[in-house]
């Protein structure tokens, strides 16, 4: 995965929290072995401020930044985007007179982002991506790609990058524009839906019920 941008100031407050916390879990360790008596080798450091942060750090941005209790909070704005997401495309390459089919596989965590593209002729994947909270038109993903063709692809279709532009709706659908670079040269929209419970979604869900637990 890489990482992406946000507009949301999310990510100036939440390390700062979780820096407190780290300090208050130091001090507190710190005091509970003091009053046992504990006295640790030389070679094993007692828990200090930065490994406590390390660890809430991981955790933060790859389970609880989901947590339905941690957005009602106002902590994180960011959307979880993680699943897979049913749809078409029509591109300026046929005269936009056919559907064709997509899926779309996303993989995030709090920081982090993929995303890959299939149809039945290519695969993208992408390599930078922008997520914005405050667009006036509404929750908006904009992301650059690499596309490459499968074999059954026409002959006049090489890799080439391109640019993809969607906001997103209420009902969990995509929809927006997209651009091919020079190579290409083609345009076209995309239109898309998250389907509910996939494995990626499966696998986040297990590991936040297994910490709750």
């Amino acid at each position: 995965m890489h990482g992406y941008s946000t507009d949301s100031g999310e990510r100036r407050v939440v390390p700062l929290l979780l820096a407190s916390v780290a300090i208050a879990l130091a001090w507190l360790s710190s005091n509970i072995l003091a009053v046992m008596h504990v006295s640790l080798p030389w070679w094993l450091d007692a828990p200090s401020t930065l490994g406590y942060y390390g660890l809430l750090y991981a955790l933060f941005d790859n389970i609880l930044w989901r947590n339905r209790f941690v957005r009602n909070l106002g902590l994180v704005r960011v959307p979880n985007l993680a699943g897979r997401w049913r749809g078409y495309l029509i591109s300026s390459f046929d005269g936009h007179v056919k559907r064709h089919d997509l899926i779309i596989n996303i993989f995030q965590s709090w920081t982090q982002i993929s995303l890959f593209l299939a149809t039945e002729t290519s695969i993208s994947r992408s390599c930078s991506a922008v997520i914005q909270v405050d667009d006036p038109d509404g929750l908006s993903l904009t992301y650059q790609y690499q596309n490459q063709p499968l074999a059954n692809a026409m002959r006049t279709m090489d890799m080439h990058y391109g640019t993809a532009m969607l906001q997103m709706s209420d009902d969990n659908s995509l929809t927006g524009d997209y651009y091919a670079g020079r190579d290409r040269r083609t345009f076209g929209r995309i239109c898309c839906r998250k389907e509910q419970n996939t494995d990626i979604e499966r696998g986040a869900n297990v590991l936040e019920i297994a910490l709750r637990e």
